[in-house]
């Protein structure tokens, strides 16, 4: 179940695995850092990243994370 704030503030259809990846990205930490921080794989993570940056039309973690800021994906 994708919680209501995700849902109301998310045009781009991330899931909110993609989300947390999103939000822990923004925070500056590293492929490995968010990967143990979540209990996920590096790979996995790389994953998650590939598929952010494509629904969010963006081609780098910056601006991923600046996107999602301006769009109410994350708080600024």
């Amino acid at each position: 179940m994708i919680p209501e704030w995700i849902e109301k503030n998310n045009e781009f259809g991330l899931s909110t695995r993609e989300v947390e990846v999103l939000h822990k990205l923004a925070l500056g930490l590293r492929n490995q850092d968010i990967a143990k921080a979540l209990y996920l794989s590096e790979g996995t993570v790389k994953n998650y990243i590939s598929n952010i940056y494509s629904k969010l039309n963006v081609k780098g973690r910056r601006e991923a994370a600046d996107k999602a800021r301006e769009t109410g994906i994350l708080d600024s």
